[in-house]
């Protein structure tokens, strides 16, 4: 969760895309251009369901899982939920519908998961950053249920998080509590996960690419990569410019545009998956389900183990 206008007592529930800046002489959002962001945020976030979707019965009931897999699933499904909620906000926006309450409580949910889509991706970037550093380590004394024990923890801790920011911001008021929250929520956020993901991504990159040994990482580490990269792109901005607005450093059109580049990141990551995955197949007949199962690879895979696996996909 990110710090938001709409969790302080004085504030008034209002959709992404109706930020008003109370500096005299200030600029006004124009009405079309706040239109036209809202409906490609839905266009987005409708094609976004549609492709977490698809990942979410893939890597639940048709790909057989492994530890990194895990949290794929996992991030997809707070990607799912995030759009779901982000969908129905800007549904009730361009409609003109009179939410009150209800409003509130659609924002607690989709920054709660934005929340644990930041801790499952900061997750990601350690784990898979120390199973190639100490791959035998990794292999000889990982527990085997590690990865969902950790995102069920992440869920939880966001959700614990988000709930508190909503009852006391919201609630029950308290400015002093309230205040206090959102800065420890914000630091959570962007002193510690942000920079750990940071640190551990670039030393992946930097261990696999300067390394004077060929080691063998497989798609999964170019999954990893750019997941990482566009979340820091696309959706970093939005807990940004919420932490300006808080802070009382409003702009034009914020977080309008943190709203819309979220959307677009948590839309990115199915198209990400499919192209790592069918790249460089020269295959006609690649289906959706190969596709992932190779972006998904680890780098102990043996080439026969996979052949094989990629030959029964190909046959059922």
């Amino acid at each position: 969760m990110s710090p938001s206008p709409t969790f302080l007592p004085a504030a008034t529930s209002q959709p992404p895309g109706t930020n008003q800046s109370g500096a005299v002489g200030a600029a006004e959002p124009s009405y079309a251009v706040l239109k036209f962001m809202e409906s490609f945020c839905l266009i987005s976030a409708v094609c976004g369901m549609v492709g977490n979707g698809i990942v979410l019965w893939y890597l639940g009931f048709r790909i057989r899982r492994n530890h990194f897999t895990v949290y794929i699933l996992n991030l997809a499904a707070a990607d799912f939920g995030y759009l779901l909620c982000i969908a129905i906000e800007t549904v009730q926006y361009l409609m003109q519908f009179n939410v009150g309450v209800q409003f509130g409580i659609f924002l607690f949910l989709d920054l709660f998961m934005y929340g644990t889509g930041l801790y499952l991706l900061t997750a990601i970037s350690i784990e898979r950053c120390l199973s190639v550093l100490s791959p035998i380590w990794c292999r000889s004394h990982r527990p085997k249920h590690l990865s969902g024990i950790i995102s069920s923890l992440l869920w939880g801790l966001s959700l614990m998080l988000n709930t508190l920011g909503y009852f006391f911001c919201t609630i029950r008021p308290s400015a002093r509590t309230c205040q206090l929250l959102l800065i420890s929520i914000g630091s959570l956020d962007f002193l510690f996960c942000t920079p750990l993901m940071l640190l551990f991504s670039l030393t992946l990159f930097l261990r696999v690419k300067c390394s004077s040994q060929h080691l063998r990482t497989g798609r999964l580490f170019t999954v990893i990569m750019l997941t990482v990269l566009f979340f820091l792109i696309f959706a970093v901005p939005l807990s940004i410019l919420i932490l300006f607005d808080f802070l009382g450093y409003k702009f034009l059109y914020s977080p309008e545009i943190g709203f819309v580049l979220s959307c677009v990141n948590s839309s990115l990551n199915p198209v990400i998956y499919f192209l790592v995955g069918s790249y460089k197949d020269k295959r006609i007949k690649l289906t959706l389900r190969l596709a992932f199962q190779r972006a998904f690879e680890d780098s102990g895979d043996d080439k026969e183990e996979r052949e094989t696996r990629d030959t029964i996909t190909m046959s059922s």
